[in-house]
């Protein structure tokens, strides 16, 4: 029986081999797939045999290839998005050779929207600001739009001016992207804010915590990213108009884009942008504030060029503004500052019965200039290599009040940075590494208005000339294995800084420095399930010493202050701890983020004190409270919770509560200048039609208790609780919103205005804001 089995056997396959030697089943068919014309490869395009289960794709050259086919007439088609469909009948015999040309086609799709993870920061808190939300922040600064996310707050000059503050921390320690490059201003200053149009981006994001791996040292407090829309990539002109008055002030913004490409050059794509916004003085609940007008020009240019394996974008950004500076802020002599500290409401000088828009001193006027280029290419065995080079250019102004027959008092900043980064994200490695390694450098140079460089002719202007150079070099990697997500990085920057300029008593200086050291984070990511995921990151950061705080000597006229820096500062070394969780469900979604940061040689401005008295400092120019800069192990602690519950199919409700808790360890002292407690909640309708929304809000602020005696020359105000109303709907392409704050008209002060030695917050403000879409 046995036998019978092998015999039937052998001849089946005999058989089979016959026919199939006859059929010629081991036909191959192959070819390239490139566009009609200008033969450019297409890559991704789709051939399958009509009738039958087989395909395949063009590969990265835009060669496709099937194998093993038996002798016969089929007919071949090849597919790709953008293209017009090809059908190609094919008599296959043996080996045949059969390319496609496709033509063009235009594509008429509904929206499409794809996300994804970065593959850096995967680790760490965020917050981000975008659709809805960032609209009806539109016309506000880039500081009070960033107020929307939980964790953020400002620090303020006046009701004019703010810069955020991320787990407590701002200046020099925040940094900002501008369209991928690090923002490089006069941003030591505590009323310097960011010189950066809000309506550039389409989204605002803020990466909490420690982020110095990838974007160097300086990051410890985290990183704000402002960024635009991707460039088009269809030859069709579309833009908006988007236009907002505010009551409060009478300011009027205006504000437009428009983008597009060019039919006879495919991959090319282009965008320009401009605003133009002014208002004149503010209000409080009770009186308006002399010299707090604003004027602001800004436009910006981008063109793009894009294809499969390599591409450039250049762009180019304009921002110039004029800001008043209350005029009752900067006082004659030492006992009108201390009048106008105890006062409840400033001098009547200082309060006009009419807004003005007019700008006069104190004020501040600044330009910045920011030109990029960005390239990229894609070596197939290597990963994408992308090189980004920039040039910005800064010059801030800001004028005193004239005393006597002074008139020159003036500060007079010129600042100079080129930056350059080269960077490979690499293919990934045993098909589980993913990441990117990548060298950095930027070159500073600051000019002011009393020297020429290396020479100096007069006496310092609060800050002196200097030159500053940076290399850093980095590495990121990510591991995913089911569940897990993981991701490690390490940096070592090297910065070298020189001084030079004249004391005030003639003494010439120039001084040489150079620091180092090493940033590093681990942190790991788990998803529970389809609603919890946690994430927890471990980073070590360390930012130098600026300039200001090393070498100013003088009055700071937009702060009105009188600044002594410490030439002894070492480098500040942050150790920052950080978790999040992460619940989401159909009605219901939750993120509670703790956080412990360490900081060695924490540098901060404090209040000048002598046998617990408070010091001010009288010059030619005025009397002005007096600030030094110090240095402590100050430790930040602190939470950020945010909670939504839909609580019917239209209402929702929200809260957002954070706090932060700092301390000077090594005294054990609470640090000045600390956020509030403070609990957001909203209540929300939404119509579900024209995107038709109504809302109302409270924000309650409590009231700064954890401070030291005799640390300020006023104690902390009282809490407060702030209502406000929105709405807003579309129809068509014509968007509508209304927006009250302040709506109750409070008087109050904010803890983290440094002007509420002098004046009161800004009262109710109406805003009517309207964006057409074409």
């Amino acid at each position: 029986m046995k036998s019978i089995y092998i015999i039937l056997t052998i001849f089946i396959l005999n058989g089979i081999s016959t026919i199939a030697q006859s059929q010629n089943c081991f036909c191959t068919l192959q070819g390239v797939v490139h566009e009609k014309d200008i033969h450019q490869i297409v890559p991704g395009a789709v051939i399958y045999i009509k009738g039958t289960n087989i395909s395949t794709f063009a590969d990265a050259k835009g060669v496709y290839s099937f194998k093993n086919l038996c002798q016969g007439n089929y007919v071949l088609i090849c597919q790709a998005v953008g293209f017009q469909k090809v059908e190609v009948p094919v008599n296959l015999t043996a080996e045949h050779h059969e390319d496609f040309s496709l033509e063009d086609k235009d594509e008429h799709l509904q929206e499409v929207v794809v996300s994804g993870k970065k593959m850096i920061d995967v680790t760490q808190a965020k917050g981000i600001l975008e659709g809805q939300a960032l609209d009806q922040t539109r016309g506000q600064s880039l500081g009070e739009s960033l107020k929307g996310i939980t964790g953020v707050t400002t620090l303020q000059t006046g009701s004019s001016i703010s810069k955020p503050i991320i787990h407590g921390m701002h200046s020099n320690r925040v940094l900002i992207l501008n369209n991928g490059i690090r923002q490089e201003g006069q941003q030591w200053g505590s009323e310097h804010a960011p010189e950066i149009d809000p309506f550039v981006a389409k989204k605002l994001t803020v990466i909490k915590g420690a982020a110095g791996v990838r974007y160097g040292s300086d990051a410890i407090a985290g990183v704000i990213m402002v960024e635009p829309a991707p460039l088009p990539d269809s030859v069709n002109i579309h833009g908006e108009i988007n236009t907002a008055g505010f009551s409060n002030g009478r300011m009027g913004v205006i504000s437009g884009i428009a983008e597009g490409g060019l039919a006879q050059l495919k991959g090319f794509s282009w965008r320009v942008q401009g605003t133009y916004k002014r208002g004149g003085d503010l209000k409080t609940a009770n009186y308006y504030m002399a010299n707090t007008g604003v004027q602001e020009r800004n436009f910006s240019v981008a063109l793009g060029y894009n294809r499969i394996h390599y591409g450039s974008e250049l762009f180019f950004s304009y921002f110039d503004t004029q800001l008043g500076i209350f005029a009752g802020s900067h006082i004659g002599n030492t006992t009108d500052l201390q009048n106008a500290i105890n006062n409840p409401q400033p001098n009547e000088a200082y309060t006009p019965t009419s807004p003005s828009y007019n700008i006069n001193r104190p004020n501040q006027d600044l330009a910045h200039h920011l030109l990029k280029l960005k390239s990229f290419a894609i070596a197939e065995n290597l990963g994408k290599w992308t090189l980004t080079l920039a040039r910005q250019y800064d010059w801030r102004l800001e004028y005193d009040v004239p005393r006597g027959n002074r008139n020159l008092n003036t500060l007079n900043f010129k600042l100079t940075t080129y930056t350059g980064e080269l960077l490979l994200d690499h293919k990934p490695l045993f098909n589980k590494i993913a990441g990117s390694v990548g060298i950095s450098g930027m070159y500073q140079e600051n000019l002011s208005s009393s020297y020429e460089l290396k020479k100096p002719l007069v006496n310092t202007v609060l800050i002196p000339n200097y030159q500053v150079s940076t290399v850093g070099i980095f590495l990121i990697e990510r591991y995913l294995k089911n569940r897990w997500e993981f991701e490690t990085g390490l940096r070592y920057d090297l910065r070298n800084a020189e001084a030079y300029g004249l004391t005030f008593n003639n003494q010439a200086y120039n001084n040489s420095f150079s620091f180092n050291n090493f940033s590093a984070t681990a942190g790991t990511t788990y998803t529970l399930n389809n609603e919890w995921d946690f994430k927890f990151n471990a980073a070590l950061a360390w930012r130098a010493p600026n300039m200001n705080e090393l070498f100013s000597d003088g009055i700071h006229h937009g702060a009105a202050a009188y600044e002594k820096g410490n030439i002894n500062l070492q480098p500040e070394v942050a150790h920052n701890l950080s978790f999040s969780a992460n619940y989401t469900s159909e009605k219901f979604s939750l993120e509670f983020s703790p956080y412990l940061n360490f900081i060695d040689d924490f540098i901060y401005l404090k209040p000048r004190s002598e046998n617990g008295v408070l010091q001010t400092v009288l010059t030619v120019r005025g009397a002005f409270p007096a600030f030094d800069y110090t240095q402590v192990n100050a430790r930040f602690a602190g939470i950020d919770l945010s909670a939504n519950y839909l609580i019917t199919e239209k209402i929702s409700i929200t809260e957002k509560y954070s706090m932060v808790r700092a301390k000077d360890v090594l005294n054990n002292q609470y640090m000045v200048n600390i956020p509030s407690d403070r609990l957001e909640s909203t209540l929300k309708y939404d119509f579900k039609k024209h995107g038709a929304f109504i809302s109302i809000s409270n924000s309650l602020v409590a009231k700064q208790t954890r401070v030291e005696a005799n640390s300020d020359f006023l104690p902390p105000p009282p809490s407060y609780s702030l209502w406000k109303a929105d709405a807003g709907f579309t129809i068509k392409k014509v968007s509508i919103g209304l927006s009250v704050s302040n709506a109750f008209n409070l008087a109050y002060r904010e803890y983290l205005n440094r002007f509420r030695y002098f004046t009161d917050d800004m009262g109710r403000n109406v805003s009517a804001r309207l964006k057409y879409s074409f």
